[in-house]
């Protein structure tokens, strides 16, 4: 009634919330070395030696917003994030969710997707990735 009291009419939200838990990786590749540190093979990087400490960037557009995981500090084939998001979806035609897998503290990509919201479903799922080279991790 605040707004109806200014003379403006009542508007309604129609903004719905997505809630995702983010529970954890499954045999995430290590960092791709950059050129100047790996030995090229066949047209691609060797992974660095490094162990990774991996986190997790999810986001939502059309509206920008992000959330990051913590990193799991020396544990990137199997790292457990258990993160929570809780993300306003604006009212729009089509929503892109995206999730980046980044190696700490370099910021070096290890794997992404992007899906669409639509596809979506509740419940627990898997979603595969892809590696900064395009090849679907196991």
């Amino acid at each position: 009634k605040g707004s109806e009291l200014q003379g403006l009419p009542a508007q309604r939200s129609h903004c719905k919330r997505l809630r995702l838990r983010i529970c954890c990786g499954h045999r995430l590749p290590r960092p791709e070395a950059p050129s100047d540190e790996g030995i090229e093979a066949g047209g691609s990087f060797v992974q660095s030696p490094i162990v990774s400490s991996p986190l997790v960037v999810v986001g939502l557009e059309p509206g920008g917003q992000i959330s990051q995981t913590r990193s799991v500090m020396h544990d990137g084939y199997h790292p457990i994030f258990n993160h929570e998001v809780d993300f306003a979806v604006p009212d729009a035609p089509f929503h892109i969710l995206t999730f980046e897998v980044l190696d700490y503290p370099t910021s070096r990509p290890i794997a992404r997707r992007a899906v669409s919201l639509d596809a979506v479903r509740e419940g627990f799922r898997w979603l595969g990735l892809r590696s900064t080279l395009g090849n679907t991790v196991p």
